[in-house]
């Protein structure tokens, strides 16, 4: 860096006239951090604020946690049920035929069917079993315990679907 680039830099440091940093400069030798000092002790520097930089740590009053407030608790809730959300909207029914996939539902369509008509739904489901309709959760990890309890609900429909054709028959 020239001399002038010095210069300039300085005065834009410490907001000083040409002459000014330039002379102080030139008595520290165009050590710029020393220049600065010169300034200092001359007096010379023109504060525009109060920046300023210091290590020095200043104490910071105490906040209170989020965690042990109503609002850390809301917030908490939320977070909890939106991740709730977002997990269920990862997993859909298979419904299947003969092993043919006749359509998928998102588990939460399915959900809101039990929930506003359960009393159609659940029917319409066990009389399928006997259809040969099979069910099926899939997407994501956990739902293998109630696949297994739709598998055996399957194999119950079809027992009972076997055992009715064998009384027939005899």
């Amino acid at each position: 860096m020239d001399h002038f680039e010095m210069v300039e830099k300085l005065r834009e440091k410490v907001n000083v006239s040409y002459e000014d940093a330039k002379a102080a400069l030139e008595a520290s030798d165009w050590d710029l951090l020393d220049a600065l000092v010169y300034l200092e002790k001359e007096g010379k520097i023109q504060e525009e604020g109060s920046a300023s930089f210091t290590t020095r740590q200043e104490p910071r009053p105490e906040q209170p946690r989020a965690d042990d407030s109503t609002k850390g608790i809301v917030i908490r809730l939320l977070e909890t049920l939106a991740s709730g959300i977002n997990r269920i909207n990862r997993i859909e029914l298979e419904v299947s035929r003969r092993r043919k996939p006749l359509f998928t539902l998102p588990l939460m369509a399915f959900l809101l069917l039990l929930g506003f008509a359960f009393w159609v739904t659940i029917p319409v489901m066990a009389v399928s079993l006997f259809l040969g309709v099979t069910y099926r959760f899939k997407g994501a990890n956990g739902v293998d315990g109630v696949n297994r309890v739709m598998d055996k609900a399957a194999d119950v429909a079809e027992n009972i679907k076997t055992g009715t054709r064998d009384q027939n028959k005899n």
